[in-house]
């Protein structure tokens, strides 16, 4: 399986579908769950909190920004999932030149759909991407259209307090 991450890089999984996953960043660690891919997930941040059950499960192999690379190593991978704002630039170029490692760039709803689209390919995971982006679309088309928008902090850490940016 071959494609193009958000970086415009070429991504080549030999082993298709992965069988071991490690997910740097949070919300892909909680995709992955989604997808139902708890039993090849077997690597995660220590930020990758929710679900609970999957944070009691899995070995963790640093933080988001300080990697474990030697864990890394050791778990050897058929798939790393990181993202251009979380993770460490140097971190995931070490990683690529020997793992697949897919990074992403979301910004927009749309980007997080179409992420949805890509990693359940990634995963062959197509039905439950499909379903999940779904009730997501359905979710958000319920909600009521501001014509007066009202001006928010969307809080996504509090030790140290970090907000969503301006272009996100």
């Amino acid at each position: 399986m071959t494609c193009k991450d958000d970086l415009g890089r070429e991504i080549n999984i030999s082993n298709f579908p992965p069988q071991r996953i490690i997910s740097v960043v949070p919300s892909l660690s909680e995709l992955l769950f989604d997808l139902g891919l708890q039993e090849q997930i077997v690597g995660i941040t220590k930020f990758c909190i929710f679900p609970d059950e999957l944070f009691r499960s899995k070995p963790r192999i640093g933080g988001t920004k300080k990697l474990n690379i030697n864990k890394i190593i050791a778990l050897n991978p058929d798939l790393i999932l990181a993202n251009k704002e979380e993770n460490n630039k140097k971190d995931i170029e070490e990683l690529s030149a020997r793992f697949p490692t897919y990074v992403s760039n979301i910004k927009t709803l749309e980007d997080a759909i179409e992420k949805i689209h890509i990693i359940s390919q990634l995963t062959n995971t197509r039905a439950n991407g499909k379903e999940l982006s779904r009730t997501i679309e359905h979710e958000f088309s319920r909600l009521e259209t501001f014509t007066n928008r009202p001006k928010v902090a969307y809080m996504i850490w509090k030790s140290p307090i970090m907000v969503a940016g301006g272009d996100t």
